[in-house]
């Protein structure tokens, strides 16, 4: 008896509800035949209400009789009845018309939005729940409804699955043709006017979400993002459109992660290094060769940045490997121009190496060998949606090539690696995350059993990113780079030594982003401290009798305040305006050598001896670097952009060869080295063709470089000790055309590049020792004015894919023996003036073929293998030409790392 009376009163309770929300809008009026706008207008006229819809959702809809219906619901009920049309009544009585789903209260919202009412949505869509496309949200306070001017809508997009923030995810705004990137952070803000908005959210990979707003004031708006199911080539456009026409800057190249693993490679293993070469404007010496040249720079003058840190030495095994591990890679972008102010310390280009964060979902992992590698990836969550890990290993075991050589002088070469990495991800809360990196590296290679070279890298990094309110955000960062190399040669054991070298960096990191109407200022400080061994020459073993040398240590301090502004002036104009003040104090104690300014630098022409204490300053350089750029959209399909931006480098790799070698040696500016000041020019224009199938862009540049290092004829630099009496002052120029076209819909899928460049160098000095070819323009050692690159996709299915990619190239500048002569018994060789020649053109053609398992959720373990034939044509690509004297003759010889194609399988699997 009792269950029944409550079962009444519950009954009674909900009918009067119901009763009392019908009789809330009675509806007096004959609606029959009107459209559904009319209506709308009627009903808003009568009732504090106001209908939110798309306009081709209803343009069709008209009303019936439906039976004397009386009230608002009643009416609505019957004439959504039978489509795919919903609605819902919230507290603010707004009254929200959706499309194939449903609304209701929920405590538990899919849609992650902070919104500034009462009210929260959960969205239930027929096709996919997790999904979350075509998604209502509402942000800020109803009753502002009605104003007018601009707010600002902010947040995080991170990954459904993992957890993880996604950099990199094109935020666009349809209606205004307006958008935003996430950045490292994976934060976006814009500025928009109020009312209803489409925004869509896509990525490469990632599902595109698109989420209908109606926003009132400034407000929070955080987006989950689940993984594409489908091909890649059905993902890409959506997210490389934009990025291409909506970036201001001139030669900015974002790295798509996914397609790079998939290109052919060496020896086995996916190499970012050997990817960036095979972008417009990106070149490397030869084959094998450590570093890599953008836009007529050497390769010290690019910055590389792992964990916002500097990477000193940018390969294993002198240039066969990439020091970065690609299991760690979340996201790369390159700058050859149009470098943002919160970038400094090199004139040529930034390679912005964004890792990834562990999954705080659940755990997963990676593993791979190759016939000379292996690499292993472990994540997943130590407390779960909070803390995560993220650790790689991988290590090379390639000393077998050498014992199986057929060549005796390979069968003591013993080359070996590893390198470690490993990351904790911290979410705090909503607004705060900490993140702690680290990176170790180790390289070993032996010659003869008596030559050793030791290679380390290290990085340590904490970063705190802070969320302040909507407008503003903060990424403070405080990190460590290490590198040194030890070579200790015992082939004679009275001459047996350790030559050492060694660098130190610590910098420390606050960048600030503020989001002000149709202004986004970026802004920070940059500081960082630099400890330089330059060399160490010791004894090793009781035989020596090698006498110790070390040069006096280099210490310094470069410092930099910076701001920019993107500045959106119209839908098809946007300006990017910065200024980076620099700074550089070298730091005693110090002993610095004063020369006559009457003759050439050397011991000889010494004239005095300035002796700097601890804490006094022997040299001190500061000058400003403006960045600017600017982007105008013709239309959806097209835009030109120019750019110009001024840097400047004070620390310096000293080299006499044209690749990194072994015993290069890192130098800050001093009392006599100046920095480095280079100024680039450049223009872009960049079309979308075909229903947005093929993407091409040209570009233009121009550049000038004061302060360049060059050494006098024969200089020796290994332990050079006042090495301001090998330098000679040089200045530099580079100009050049990038061309590009590329495929980016279908199953296949192709890029084709092409970069006509030009990069010479001019001494500037006084004395005859000082002047290079009479004083006249010559090639810099990396003048290669012609590059041709064709990559090409073809993805069958999501289990069996083909890559290939040729590549040509002009040979590098030589100087070549042009004549020989005889005095007494000595053969004098007569070279012919600096990089007068050329080594042969090069050219190579790779093919990969990659096969996956099955694509079965549940299985423990995903397999794939990638086949692989580097130099499939079997080019004797020369790397250098040199020579040497055999009795009365001076020979020629051509050597070639690759001169047979180099086949290799990888195997992987996920688990």
């Amino acid at each position: 008896m009792k269950v029944k009376i409550s079962i009444l009163i519950i009954t009674f309770i909900l009918t009067s509800t119901l009763l009392r929300a019908q009789e809330k809008y009675p509806i007096n009026w004959n609606y029959n035949g009107m459209s559904f706008r009319e209506f709308a207008v009627k009903a808003e006229s009568q009732f504090d209400i106001k209908f939110l819809y798309k306009d081709e959702w209803v343009k069709d809809l008209k009303l019936g009789s439906y039976g004397g219906c009386i009230s608002l619901l009643c009416v609505l009920d019957n004439l959504f009845r039978g489509n795919d049309l919903y609605y819902y009544i919230d507290d603010s009585q707004n009254v929200v018309i959706t499309k194939d789903f449903d609304i209701y209260d929920s405590n538990e919202p899919v849609v992650i939005g902070k919104i500034n009412s009462s009210t929260t949505y959960k969205i239930v869509d027929r096709n996919d729940q997790n999904q979350g496309d075509n998604s209502f949200v509402e942000i800020g306070n109803h009753n502002e409804r009605n104003r007018s001017g601009k707010v600002t809508v902010s947040g995080y997009v991170k990954n459904f699955e993992t957890g993880k923030i996604e950099p990199g995810v094109t935020v666009f705004v349809k209606d205004l043709s307006l958008g935003a990137l996430t950045n490292a952070n994976g934060f976006y803000s814009l500025t928009l006017p109020r009312g209803l908005h489409e925004i869509r959210f896509s990525f490469i990979g990632l599902q595109e979400k698109m989420i209908n707003l109606n926003l009132y004031g400034s407000g929070e708006l955080n987006i989950e993002m689940n993984r594409s199911m489908k091909n890649l080539n059905e993902v890409i456009i959506s997210a490389q459109k934009n990025i291409v026409l909506e970036r201001s800057e001139v030669g900015v190249e974002k790295i798509n992660v996914k397609s790079f693993k998939l290109l052919p490679t060496s020896l086995g293993d996916a190499d970012i290094m050997k990817s960036i070469i095979l972008l417009p404007g990106v070149q490397s010496v030869g084959e094998g060769s450590a570093g890599f040249n953008v836009r007529g720079g050497s390769a010290d003058q690019n910055l590389i940045l792992l964990y916002g840190a500097p990477i000193y030495n940018s390969s294993h095994l002198f240039g066969f490997f990439s020091a970065v591990n690609s299991d760690i890679i979340k996201d790369v972008t390159l700058y050859k121009g149009g470098i943002p102010a919160r970038f400094g310390g090199r004139i040529s280009s930034v390679l912005d190496i964004e890792s990834k964060d562990g999954s705080n979902k659940k755990f997963a992992g990676n593993a791979g060998i190759s016939p000379i590698a292996a690499h292993v990836v472990a994540e997943g969550p130590i407390i779960k949606d909070t803390l995560s890990y993220l650790i790689t290993a991988r290590t090379t075991y390639a000393n077998w090539i050498s014992k199986v050589s057929r060549n005796k002088e390979l069968n003591n070469y013993i080359p070996s690696f590893y390198d470690l990495n490993g990351k904790v991800t911290y979410n705090l809360n909503k607004n705060n995350s900490l993140d702690v990196s680290g990176y170790l590296s180790h390289d070993f290679i032996r010659f003869n059993l008596n030559t050793e070279y030791n290679y380390d890298n290290n990085i340590l990094a904490l970063r705190w990113q802070h969320l302040y309110n909507s407008r503003i955000s903060s990424a403070l960062s405080l990190s460590n780079s290490f590198y040194k190399y030890d070579i200790l040669n015992q082939a004679v054991p009275a001459e047996a030594y350790l030559l050492s070298h060694k660098i130190n960096s610590t910098q420390l990191k606050a960048d600030y982003n503020w989001s002000l109407g149709i202004n986004k200022f970026n802004f920070g400080v940059d500081v960082s401290k630099y400890d330089v061994l330059p060399g160490s020459y010791r004894p090793t073993g009781d035989s020596s009798l090698v006498i110790p040398n070390i040069i006096e240590n280099e210490r310094a301090i470069e410092g930099a305040l910076y701001i920019e502004d993107k500045l959106i002036l119209a839908k098809f104009l946007t300006i990017n305006v910065g200024m980076r003040m620099s700074s550089f104090i070298s730091l005693g104690p110090q002993t610095v050598f004063e020369y006559s300014p009457l003759f050439s630098k050397s011991k000889s022409t010494i004239t005095d001896t300035l002796n700097f204490r601890s804490g006094e300053f022997p040299s001190k350089y500061a000058g400003p670097e403006l960045r600017a750029s600017l982007n105008f959209r013709i239309s959806d399909k097209n835009s030109i952009k120019i750019n110009y931006n001024r840097t400047r480098q004070y620390l310096h790799l000293l080299s006499t060869t044209a690749s990194i070698s072994p015993t290069d040696t890192w130098k800050l500016c001093d009392y006599f080295l100046k920095p480095e000041v280079g100024d680039q020019y450049a223009v872009g224009f960049y079309q979308m063709f075909l229903k947005n199938t093929f993407e091409t862009s040209a570009e233009i540049y121009y550049k000038e470089i004061r302060n360049m290092v060059d050494f006098k004829g024969g200089s020796t630099l290994t332990m050079a000790d006042n090495i301001e009496q090998y330098m000679i002052n040089v200045k530099g120029k580079a100009y050049g055309m990038e061309l590009e076209i590329k495929k980016i819909l279908g199953k296949a899928q192709y890029t084709i590049g092409y970069t006509y460049a030009r990069t010479f160098v001019k001494s500037t000095g006084t004395f005859r020792d000082e002047i290079i070819n009479s004083g006249s323009w010559y090639p810099a050692n990396y003048d290669r004015p012609n590059n041709l690159v064709i990559t090409y996709q073809y993805i069958y299915s999501r289990r069996f894919s083909f890559s290939a990619d040729y590549t040509y190239s002009t040979g590098r500048p030589v100087t070549l023996p042009i004549s020989t002569y005889r005095v007494s018994d000595l053969l004098i060789v007569n070279y012919s003036d600096r990089n007068k020649y050329r080594i042969p053109d090069y050219s190579r053609l790779d093919v990969s073929l990659k096969v996956s398992g099955n694509l079965r959720t549940h299985k423990i373990a995903h397999p794939n293998l990638t086949f692989s034939i580097y130099n499939l044509l079997g080019r004797e690509n020369a790397y250098s030409v040199f020579f040497q004297k055999e009795g009365t003759a001076v020979k020629g010889y051509k050597l070639s790392v690759f001169s047979t194609p180099v086949p290799s399988v990888t195997f992987n699997f996920d688990f």
